[in-house]
């Protein structure tokens, strides 16, 4: 809301640690700090009350009072017609000139941490596509989508933006209206086109069994980054959910479409009309290097109300694929209607229960909802109850049918009864008072989906659970999204427990349940969104282009070393320096290094790396045994079998290690994962440059120094950083390569890349020859050189 007056900001000077938390976040630099009290102090006339500093304090040292200084919301555009029957035209008009798109893009206030990113499960960089949007840049808009979504077209229109990104908005959280992001992204991708990928092939093949959103996610990724992906497609086009569950007048079939080019563009083989049983995955798996389970979760919730089994109860997507053929073809639904108009009774009232309804109305019928929820905690979106109740829809909270009895004249005759519900986790009770008989043509669960049976028989771990941790990371906490104002935009739910329940479940995607198969989406997690089901689909997509570019020795440019979690349990400090000290050995050598306490990490964590590091200590007396130290048993029993990782052991002792290394080893085995280097040491750092030669032998990329070379002679812009990466720390290799080089140069001439292949094989080599003299003085990564990001 704009205003004209100051807000009134309170700082309390005992309580401010100079901890400046409040000034990095601050978008309008409105916060200084005072170098004299080492507190900090606010300009009113700068600041725009966005509260982003009161959440953020961690000593509530700052007080703000007065509403955000901000222009007003740009209103949505309708379209409204005053019948809507036949009527499949979209309802949502979104911004109608790049004028509006520049004002509601200049309400963003380009936050430093921005807690919609976090809310968005994806995690579209939010602010830097509404910054070219200011700049009217619709290509470099495009390209900083596809960096996270693979139909932002689609997600723009159906996503629950009060619950993700909008909801957590600093705006939002500041209890004013946020900025429109989603008619932002929407404007933009229509406008747009994403560009052409251009990735060298890599050794991946991927078979997708459904064409959803999970399954474009996958397919998507794994296209642009050089694989090779196969849709299975039991409908006659992909898109799932995309085209029977959502009516036109919310998602255009053509925008769907328009998604499904863009993937034959990039080669994605679509096989149409095919459903893959679970039966043939073994024969997969033999085909293609990974195998995906996307198919959504398809196995409606029945109804409780007595009397089900004596009358009809339609399934919603049937009645949605009916009603579609009906309007289209101009025909009738084929429904028991006596009095010339159809009565539908839709039992639920949330967005697929809109959906049903607001079709019905648009063939001419009735409709009336119901949900036993109270209106204050129902899950429908506000817009969508809005638009239903506007068209003529009748939503009836707090009521539940009790019973359904068949009539003489083929109508069916349900009984409502009221229910109560006085908080959001609590069950509502169902009451005996009736709220109302009512005469239908027709009954349609809309109570949601489940797993098939047949899946969870499989694969008995689902679905996963979005589950919040107690102690949350720490990066997130600070960044103020679980301290905002409730507010009507999220409907009063928890955005930032939400954003980290979805991130967890995310992470989940790119383990294995079977060998080389995996599961995403409402497959994995049951029903949630469409843009959950993507973000899914292409962390996946993402961790098996991972893996596949550090075994592909033909393409060099692709050799990736491997991203290295280190978990340092060292409560004497002795553990934790040889951790950090190897951790700048393989600096020179690895893309992005993090180093954190063993209390820090988490399953999900580990998964987001190829290496994990245990650091830890024998614990345990001689004559009682040694063992690993408890935290780190702890760590290991809550890996997860399929978990893409490998794991290397450093471990301390004092006088004798006995049989805990083996012990631990075993351990981390039986959880499914492999222990490709292993080394049990004193305090000093004796042993330490073999255990990262160890480490590098087992976990870094698979390559010949013939492949090398050969990547060389034909890929001149071969970057000589990206060899050293592929070497690491293996003098071996490192003295072969030197020696390959050597001898090119002398067949073919001095090169600008030959030469810098070399000096960047001799850099490597005169570290390992220092190491090896223990002159640890003269090794030194070079600027250059260590990209890695130590993290302790």
């Amino acid at each position: 809301m704009q205003t004209n007056e100051f807000p009134q900001v309170t700082v309390l000077k005992d309580r401010c640690s100079g901890c400046q938390e409040c000034l990095v976040r601050c978008p309008v630099s409105a916060i200084t700090l005072d170098e004299f009290t080492y507190t900090v102090d606010v300009d009113e006339a700068i600041c725009v009350a966005c509260h982003q500093c009161e959440r953020t304090c961690p000593f509530s040292a700052i007080h703000v009072e007065g509403e955000p200084r901000v222009q007003g919301r740009v209103p949505a555009h309708l379209f409204e017609p005053a019948d809507v029957r036949a009527d499949l035209h979209e309802v949502r008009v979104g911004f109608l000139s790049d004028e509006e798109l520049v004002a509601e893009a200049s309400r963003c206030l380009n936050c430093p941490d921005a807690t919609c990113i976090r809310g968005c499960p994806t995690h579209n960089d939010i602010p830097a596509f509404i910054e070219r949007a200011r700049n009217l840049d619709f290509v470099g808009a495009r390209e900083v989508l596809l960096a996270t979504s693979s139909m932002p077209e689609i997600c723009s229109r159906v996503c629950d933006t009060g619950t993700q990104c909008e909801g957590a908005c600093s705006l939002a959280l500041a209890g004013d209206m946020p900025v429109a992001i989603h008619e932002i992204e929407r404007y933009l991708a229509d406008r747009s086109e994403p560009r052409i990928a251009n990735a060298e092939p890599v050794g991946l093949s991927v078979a997708i069994i459904g064409g959803g959103p999970a399954g474009i996610g996958v397919a998507d990724v794994v296209a642009r980054g050089g694989g090779r992906a196969t849709i299975f497609e039991a409908e006659p086009e992909i898109g799932g959910l995309l085209r029977s569950g959502i009516p036109e007048f919310t998602l255009p079939n053509a925008v769907v479409s328009r998604v499904a080019w863009q993937l034959e563009g990039l080669g994605v083989q679509v096989v149409t009309n095919t459903r893959v049983s679970l039966e043939v995955l073994d024969d997969l798996a033999h085909s293609y290097d990974a195998v995906v389970i996307a198919q959504g979760a398809n196995a409606p919730l029945p109804i409780t109300a007595a009397g089900k089994e004596s009358v009809h109860v339609t399934e919603a997507n049937d009645f949605l694929g009916r009603a579609y053929r009906a309007i289209r073809e101009g025909s009738e639904l084929g429904t028991n209607a006596t009095d010339g108009e159809l009565s539908v009774l839709v039992v639920g009232a949330g967005n697929t229960a809109m959906d049903v309804a607001r079709m019905t109305r648009r063939l001419g019928g009735g409709a009336t909802c119901v949900d036993w929820m109270d209106k204050r905690f129902s899950l429908v979106r506000p817009d969508e109850l809005g638009e239903a109740e506007h068209e003529g829809v009748e939503v009836l909270f707090s009521v539940t049918v009790a019973s359904l009895r068949p009539l003489a004249n083929g109508r069916i005759a349900a009984t409502l009864v009221e229910t109560v519900q006085e908080e959001r986790q609590q069950r509502p009770k169902v009451t005996d008072k009736v709220f109302r008989v009512m005469e239908v043509d027709e009954v349609v669960a809309a109570l949601g989906y489940r797993i098939e049976p047949e899946l969870l028989a499989n694969f008995p771990s689902l679905p996963v659970r979005k589950e919040v941790p107690v102690i949350k990371d720490r990066h997130w906490m600070a960044s103020g999204i679980f301290n905002g104002l409730p507010n009507d935009v999220s409907r009063r739910m928890p955005v930032g427990e939400l954003a980290v329940g979805r991130e967890r479940a995310r992470s989940r995607a790119q383990f294995a349940l079977g060998d080389r198969v995996f599961v995403v989406g409402d497959s994995l997690i049951g029903p949630s969104t469409v843009v959950e089901a993507m973000a899914q689909g292409r962390k996946l997509g993402a961790s098996l282009l991972a893996r596949s570019s550090r075994l592909a020795p033909s393409f060099v440019g692709r050799l990736r070393p491997p991203r290295v979690l280190i978990s340092i349990d060292s409560p004497g400090g002795t553990t934790r320096a040889l951790a950090l000290r190897l951790a700048e050995l393989l600096s020179a050598v690895a893309g992005d290094i993090v180093a954190v306490p063993v209390d820090q990490v988490t399953p999900e964590l580990v998964g987001d790396f190829d290496l994990l590091i245990v650091a830890t200590w024998v614990d345990g007396l001689v004559v009682g045994g040694q063992h690993a130290s408890q935290a780190t048993a702890r760590l290991v029993d809550q890996l997860i079998k399929g978990t893409p990782t490998q794991v290397a052991v450093l471990m301390t002792f004092g006088f004798d290690p006995g049989h805990a290394m083996d012990h631990l080893a075993d351990a981390i085995v039986a959880r499914g994962l492999d222990v490709v280097a292993r080394r049990a040491m004193k305090s000093d750092a004796e042993g330490l440059f073999e255990f990262a030669q160890d480490v590098c032998v087992g976990a870094w990329p698979d390559v010949t120094a013939e492949g090398l070379l050969k990547a060389v002679v034909e890929n001149g812009d071969i970057s000589p950083d990206s060899i050293a990466g592929a070497i690491g720390i293996r003098p071996e290799l490192a003295a072969t390569v030197a020696r390959g080089v050597n001898e090119l140069r002398a067949l073919q001439g001095s090169s600008e890349t030959l030469t810098k292949v070399m000096a960047s094989v001799n850099e490597l080599q005169a570290w390992i020859d220092a190491w090896n003299r223990k002159d640890r003085a003269q090794w030194q990564p070079s600027a250059r050189r260590s990209h890695a990001s130590i993290k302790a």
